[in-house]
């Protein structure tokens, strides 16, 4: 009995799909897409700053609450791409974005704001994103470190290409 080239290459297809993962087996995630759901986000502030409702794990169940993006900066309002840098913020997380969140070894500021690294609904890490597209530059406020490495990297890479605040404003 002989295949069809048709039957054939359904069966290669469906071997490349086991061995690739898309016959049922599980991916691989990193510890924070693999967390509970985290807080809920009600508003974008400023590009690393956001209002968030919690969900109990770190913000507390309901709580109306402001976050800060560890290891992260953006420009101020009125500097120079502070705008982009909010949008990009917004277009990554926009309101009723449920978060994956994870701190570090302080989880509050001196202002009140939980100190949070956040991934999005798809697994973006957001705080790593924003370095890496140059809407935010690493800032290391210790003993916050967790990530400083990935930061640090993401930034090289950004500086290197120009990207985003490296090449639209003026060198301090």
């Amino acid at each position: 009995m002989h295949s069809s080239p048709r039957s054939r290459t359904s069966a290669v297809l469906a071997s490349l799909a086991v061995v690739v993962g898309l016959g049922g087996v599980a991916p691989t995630t990193t510890p924070a897409q693999a967390a509970p759901p985290g807080p809920i986000v009600l508003r974008v502030i400023d590009g690393d700053t956001l209002e968030v409702r919690g969900t109990g794990r770190v913000v507390p169940d309901g709580a109306i609450a402001r976050v800060r993006l560890l290891e992260i900066d953006t420009p101020e309002r009125g500097e120079c791409f502070s705008r982009e840098a909010a949008a990009r913020t917004a277009e990554l997380i926009p309101p009723g974005t449920r978060l994956r969140s994870e701190r570090d070894v302080e989880l509050k500021d001196r202002f009140g704001r939980y100190l949070l690294y956040v991934w999005n609904q798809q697994g973006v890490f957001v705080n790593e994103s924003l370095v890496r597209s140059g809407h935010a530059t690493s800032v290391l406020f210790e003993p916050n470190d967790k990530y400083w490495k990935t930061m640090t990297g993401a930034q090289a890479a950004a500086r290197q290409a120009g990207a985003g605040l490296w090449s639209a404003c003026p060198a301090p």
